[in-house]
């Protein structure tokens, strides 16, 4: 949901990142975009609610009331099987080890407090990504990755490769089925490890349209949460999710830039049907897709060929 935190950045890059976040009014706890063009997709995107998410949503009769679709926000309990479940916390717990060993207290844009995070390049298929895109716009075909293929042979032994992690390629196949909810023309940003600490929170804020595209969402493990969502000019027009582990959420359409989200360490915002939500540790394993260029991938080609 917050953009993406480049390691090791420079002061004067996050200077220049600060400027693109404005305050709505003295102490206020919400932050939303002073700057940015908001990308529309050529179509809404409508992904179908399951049955099974409805004891998991609570919308405001004000929202219900003013024609908003409830499938903006998108959430699909049980998602993930419990063995998916548990190789991915694993799996992140190991590349958050290498990358982002400690929590920091604080994000550059003040919206998040006590978390770690990362992006992991080897879980995105090179034909769902930026580098496919521009593959294509070249004329050139997009090789498959060999951790596209199964990473186990069917004796259950190791295939045998070198050049990927030992469980990335199952965990590509459990990504590929996020993916594949949405149309075959997104282009993906890398996944994106976001570790929360039990005493961390995600203050309200709308995400600044110049690093986003259309959709963001995540795989939820280990604690639940409950993440609220309010209108920019109207908080009483809100929804409140449960996220549950194993579950996957995808903020769209009007949802995406019109609202903000928040997960807050309020006692008042962590319960839900009457009960208090535990604080616990969670990960979300976040989805973004990239911002298609003005001038089409095509340009990004053309920039990175010098002239002569």
């Amino acid at each position: 949901m917050l953009k993406l935190r480049t390691l090791n950045c420079s002061a004067r890059r996050a200077h220049v990142l600060r400027r693109w976040f404005s305050e709505t009014g003295s102490g206020s706890r919400l932050t939303r975009p002073a700057s940015g063009t908001i990308p529309q997709p050529p179509e809404p995107i409508n992904l179908a609610l399951p049955s099974s998410a409805e004891p998991f949503i609570k919308y405001s009769d004000a929202f219900v009331d003013r024609g908003y679709t409830k499938s903006d926000i998108f959430l699909h309990p049980d998602f993930i099987s419990d063995d998916e479940h548990d190789l991915l916390v694993r799996s992140c717990n190991k590349k958050l080890k290498r990358l982002a060993n400690t929590y920091e207290m604080g994000h550059f844009d003040k919206r998040i407090n006590n978390y770690r995070e990362c992006s992991v390049s080897a879980w995105l298929p090179h034909k769902r990504g930026v580098a496919g895109r521009v593959s294509q716009a070249m004329d050139r075909g997009v090789d498959p990755d060999p951790v596209d293929l199964p990473d186990r042979a069917s004796n259950g032994k190791s295939a045998g490769w070198t050049t990927v992690g030992k469980y990335d390629g199952q965990i590509r196949h459990i990504l590929d089925r996020v993916w594949d909810l949405f149309p075959a023309s997104f282009t993906w940003l890398p996944p994106h490890i976001l570790d929360l600490h039990e005493d961390g929170e995600i203050l309200p804020h709308v995400d600044n349209p110049e690093y986003s595209g259309f959709v963001v969402g995540g795989l939820c493990l280990l604690g639940p949460a409950v993440s609220t969502f309010k209108h920019v000019d109207d908080p009483n027009v809100r929804v409140d999710v449960l996220l549950s582990p194993k579950s996957l959420y995808f903020m769209t359409n009007r949802i995406r830039y019109q609202f903000t989200h928040e997960i807050t360490v309020d006692p008042s915002q962590r319960a839900w049907m009457g009960q208090p939500v535990a604080r616990a540790r969670r990960i979300s394993l976040m989805f973004r897709d990239a911002k298609e260029p003005e001038g089409g991938w095509s340009s990004l080609v053309s920039a990175a060929i010098p002239s002569f």
